[in-house]
């Protein structure tokens, strides 16, 4: 596999630094978006994004460029800033501090996305047109997606969980947005030019924190009007369904299952607990304010939480048979004795994805509303579910 010389990188970079100051104007690209006449006294950005509830990502404007901060791009990295420069707008003199600040110029023309929770943000915004790359295809659940890879229109970059560094760099995607983890990979396509930006709403500690990306996605693609819409409408639905859950005492509920012998259970100031806890739940590490989970034996959980007359399972269970197979012991919880076990795989693609984590991250209103119908039935009559489906048997 080629890589681009770091000595040519590094040559590039110091030609590049020691030009004059940036012209007045600049050339006005061919595409819609872009500054036809720079006028630097402009305004550029007259609707503006405000981040609400999303706490691991800011983003500040000035006349024609925003500043995108990540503050972890994956667990335990350094905040990363990204001046993302509107197209048709000479290079700004930049502040030191974001000086080695990677520039994206936006809108975005071809977009590479390494997490399928990025698809439906790009989808729901009207920006499907920008998505060139997808990680791997089979993992992908949504229609619009699908077809538009059927169709020839987005290549694979990773589709053995490798990153194809050659691929990318030839087909030159104006930016890569990764899936919150760290990649060998990455060094070499930034050194060929190609930003590449840490996404990590996973990192969030609350479900509508995690959707408001769409925000971030919207900056990008110069859709930032339809991702406001799109997001406000989340915003309603969220929290209407979570004052219907808040007016009636919570219900008990068993959450989770076992995975090589541990029981993760979720806390509550967690973004799983946080969803849990506005559906109108209780259990064991509700009133926990840590963020995640907390590891359990079989035993502790089954003193806890084991008589709780629903079992919310993320395992594929699809019948009382199955659970009590999987693990002898489960047949002892009142959910499998004598309630009801409800699993979150109802949407699945055709091969394989499971859409809660795909349009799940961007519709927590949807996740909030199959739950609460789970728990507090009366509160949601006539619910079609979404993504939760009870085991049978």
């Amino acid at each position: 596999m080629k890589h681009v010389s770091a000595a040519l990188a590094v040559a590039a970079l110091l030609v590049f630094g020691a030009c004059a100051a940036p012209p007045a104007t600049a050339p006005a690209p061919d595409r819609p978006g872009c500054i036809t006449a720079f006028d630097p006294a402009t305004d550029y950005f007259p609707v503006k994004a405000e981040l609400a509830h999303a706490r691991n990502v800011t983003l500040t404007y000035e006349r024609s460029y925003q500043v995108l901060t990540v503050r972890q791009p994956f667990p335990g990295a350094a905040p990363e800033s990204y001046v993302l420069l509107k197209c048709g707008a000479p290079k700004p003199q930049l502040p030191s501090q974001l000086a080695a600040a990677p520039v994206v110029e936006t809108p975005v023309r071809s977009l590479y996305s390494e997490s399928t929770t990025q698809l439906p943000m790009i989808v729901e915004i009207g920006a499907l047109d920008v998505l060139t790359g997808v990680a791997a295809p089979d993992f992908v659940s949504g229609a619009e997606v699908r077809a538009k890879i059927a169709a020839g229109g987005v290549a694979a970059f990773a589709p053995d969980a490798q990153i194809n560094t050659e691929a990318v760099v030839t087909a030159e995607p104006d930016v890569l947005l990764s899936q919150g983890a760290d990649n060998p990979a990455f060094p070499a396509l930034r050194g060929a030019g190609i930003p590449v930006i840490g996404w990590a709403e996973y990192l969030e500690a609350s479900p509508l924190g995690q959707a408001e990306w769409i925000k971030i996605m919207g900056a990008l693609t110069g859709h930032e009007v339809d991702a406001a819409r799109v997001f406000d409408g989340i915003e309603q639905r969220y929290t209407g369904t979570a004052a219907k859950a808040a007016a009636v005492p919570p219900a008990p509920v068993l959450i989770g299952s076992l995975f090589q012998g541990t029981w993760s259970v979720p806390t509550g100031g967690g973004t799983a607990g946080v969803l849990f806890r506005d559906a109108g739940a209780t259990w064991s590490e509700r009133d926990n304010p840590i963020v995640g989970s907390v590891p359990k034996d079989f035993e502790t959980v089954f003193a806890t939480d084991g008589s709780a007359p629903t079992w919310l399972t993320d395992g594929p269970l699809p019948t009382r048979a199955a659970a009590v197979a999987a693990d002898p012991r489960y047949a002892d919880l009142t959910a499998v004795r004598t309630g009801t076990i409800w699993t979150r795989d109802k949407l699945k693609g055709p091969t394989g994805g499971n859409d809660v984590f795909e349009r799940g991250v961007t519709h927590p209103d949807e996740i909030l509303a199959d739950i609460v119908a789970v728990l507090h039935p009366e509160l949601m009559p006539g619910h079609q579910f979404v993504y939760y489906q009870q085991a049978s048997g």
